[in-house]
């Protein structure tokens, strides 16, 4: 299993752009308040939409399963954690980062996510985001680590009923986290991967 994290929160470094993302790519876009909107609570407490500014709708974590019909949603997936620097960081052998830093390594790396509603399904819908339109960088959590979220833009609203949603990632070259040695563990391959299996969420009638 990936050493990947749904949040590692609470410090937060919205002003530090990775040079690696480009001039396009930001921490978190600024965003008005929209207080209609249920807000998704991590399991440590974090709310995980005032971390990425998001203003609508959020499918992730297992307390976040539930939309109302028709109603935009953005898809959260875990956020991908790394070695704080280039001094600390442990690989598997024979690895050679391409930048110093494991963050920096992995955001030069990354290069779209693919995001599948109802995958296997006749109703199955896909669409492919590039890296500016789904990277949020410049967080470290508590435990001093950095991590860059992945969130997609607003997607469709979907029907009342059941539905999953899957996330693939696809990096340029393979990508190891700088925390450990065990490729299965602290690696990302080259290619397009899944990086969050189907996850199940419920869409309901919306309240009169």
């Amino acid at each position: 299993m990936y050493r990947a994290r749904i949040l590692a929160a609470a410090a937060v470094l919205p002003s530090l752009l990775l040079a690696a993302l480009g001039p396009t790519a930001s921490a978190a876009p600024a965003a008005r308040p929209n207080p209609g909107v249920p807000h998704c609570i991590a399991a440590d407490g974090t709310d995980i939409n005032a971390l990425f500014h998001v203003n609508v709708r959020i499918i992730g974590p297992l307390a976040c399963r539930e939309a109302y019909a028709n109603e935009r949603w953005v898809r959260v997936v875990p956020s991908w954690t790394t070695a704080a620097d280039a001094a600390s960081a442990v690989y598997p052998e024979g690895y050679k980062p391409s930048r110093p830093n494991p963050i920096d390594d992995f955001n030069s790396k990354f290069l779209s996510a693919t995001y599948i509603t109802d995958i296997g399904t006749a109703q199955e819908q896909r669409v492919t985001f590039k890296k500016n339109e789904v990277l949020r960088t410049g967080f470290v959590g508590t435990d001093g680590l950095p991590f860059t979220g992945i969130l997609s833009p607003p997607l469709k609203g979907l029907p009342v009923g059941p539905h999953t949603s899957a996330v693939l990632v696809t990096l340029k070259a393979q990508h190891c986290d700088g925390l450990g040695t065990v490729v299965e563990e602290n690696c990302l391959p080259a290619g397009t991967t899944e990086y969050s299996g189907p996850a199940p969420f419920t869409v309901v009638p919306r309240p009169a």
